[in-house]
């Protein structure tokens, strides 16, 4: 499929850091998409997570093999190595059970291609389990959590800094128990078994309450000792490093860094739908401007889809049940919920640029739909403001309104283009900014750079 340039790029200066981050709701081929200039660009020199936790699903295929990574940068069927930095979360267990994974597919040595932040919180089976139990609670009202602890390993982590009692809340989390003194577990607090099995005794004893309120197989837990003797294990095969900025900046003066972005901004933890959203900053506002006082300038690239996607509970208001989009590598998930699929929602797009600070470029996958569904494009929300306003993070009462806006838009639509060319003109006019890459299919070789290495 011959698809040409839109737009007037910008141009990324030669070894600048690309960030790369999803428009939606997720599932916007970041995964494909890092691999792909991974493959591109040839001085890449490494793939920085710093957002999410192992709930990632980023899908990469090349040929005939395929990984779906959770924590690992989606570089590493490259030989790229990852680094993982904090403010993301890492799950030792997950993070082993994955590189045995790529080391079937090829990969030699797959932890010794990784350093992680010793500041990262750990996500343990605790987490999991708490969170898997307070999602079992809701019933009906779940929020379409991923069912892999990170929202319970950022409010414990938060409610053991505000000394929170039994009664408060943390965001839209309940506490069950009064938080105990010891600190959340760390990366760098791994190194002792000793602080690792007391950090683990007291999340223990504050998740307590919350396991046994709900009768299931999925929240049952090992011991203590036995978790500690595996999270230790485990991060004894890894390089922790203290100074994290000094090894991302190192990085940065041996080659093109790739900064790998989680899940999408309609998901962030202060732009998103509340309550159904992620305890993550999705945004990379903050990543950019660490970037920028480090003498870095970054370029920033926001994907999407041809159509829209989203997984479990929430507003999505182009959805379309009627909409025949299978999806080979996204199905229901067991917490998550459902997978919906829907039509292209310009101001969706629009305010999540908005939110993400903007973007330099947008890169567009599954056109290989165009033209082969009756799809539809929403311009606006009747009688809605476009642009939405960008909530001021003061708190959940703006996401809550936000949330109620998307749930009662009532989208104007008419015919997407029937091809690409025309759908990536429509976006480019829609929102400003240049389509800088396109993608008709799930491989590697379905991609097209239409800014040659993003140095146009």
């Amino acid at each position: 499929m011959t698809i040409r340039a839109v737009g007037s790029p910008t141009p990324r200066p030669k070894g600048a850091p690309i960030i790369v981050v999803g428009l939606g709701y997720g599932d916007e081929s970041k995964g494909a998409t890092v691999d792909y200039l991974a493959s591109t660009i040839g001085d890449t020199a490494a793939v920085v997570r710093w957002s999410g936790g192992a709930q990632a699903a980023h899908n990469v295929c090349h040929g005939p093999r395929h990984h779906t990574f959770r924590q690992f940068g989606s570089g590493t069927l490259r030989g790229v190595r990852t680094i993982l930095r904090a403010p993301m979360l890492v799950n030792p267990v997950s993070l082993a059970a994955e590189a045995a994974e790529l080391a079937t597919l090829g990969v030699g040595d797959p932890l010794g291609l990784l350093t992680v932040d010793a500041n990262a919180l750990v996500t343990t089976p605790i987490h999991v389990a708490m969170n898997r139990a307070r999602e079992i609670a809701r019933g009906a009202g779940r929020h379409g959590s991923c069912g892999e602890g990170i929202g319970e390993t950022r409010a414990y982590a938060l409610a053991v800094e505000a000394a929170a009692r039994r009664g408060e809340a943390v965001g839209n989390f309940p506490v069950h128990a009064d938080v105990p003194g010891s600190p959340a577990l760390t990366m760098g607090m791994l190194r002792s078994r000793a602080a690792t099995v007391g950090a683990l005794d007291a999340l223990a004893g504050y998740a307590r309450p919350l396991l046994d309120s709900v009768n299931h197989p999925d929240v049952a837990l090992e011991p203590v000792e036995t978790i500690a003797e595996a999270l230790c294990e485990i991060a004894s095969l890894l390089r922790v490093v203290d100074d994290m900025d000094a090894h991302v900046d190192a990085a940065m003066a041996s080659g093109t860094v790739i900064f790998e972005g989680s899940q999408g901004v309609l998901l962030d933890e202060w732009y998103g739908f509340h309550p159904y959203t992620t305890w993550s900053t999705i945004t990379p506002r903050q990543l950019v401007a660490d970037l920028r006082a480090a003498g870095h300038n970054p370029y920033v690239l926001g994907l999407t889809r041809s159509y829209a996607t989203r997984h479990g509970a929430g507003p999505m208001p182009t959805e379309d049940r009627s909409l025949d989009l299978p999806d080979v590598h996204n199905r229901e998930g067991r917490y998550q919920g459902a997978w919906r699929t829907g039509h292209l929602d310009l101001p969706a797009l629009r305010y999540a640029i908005a939110a993400a600070g903007g973007v330099d470029g947008i890169g567009v996958s599954h056109l290989d739909a165009v033209g082969t569904r009756e799809l539809l494009v929403a311009d606006s929300w009747s009688g809605i403001p476009d642009p939405l306003p960008l909530p001021s993070g003061t708190g959940v009462g703006e996401l809550a309104a936000l949330t109620a806006r998307a749930s009662a838009a009532e989208p104007d639509y008419r015919d997407l283009p029937g091809t690409p060319d025309g759908v990536l003109d429509l976006i480019t006019s829609a929102t400003g900014c240049p389509v800088v890459l396109a993608a008709a299919g799930p491989q590697r070789t379905d991609r097209r750079m239409l800014c040659p290495n993003l140095t146009c």
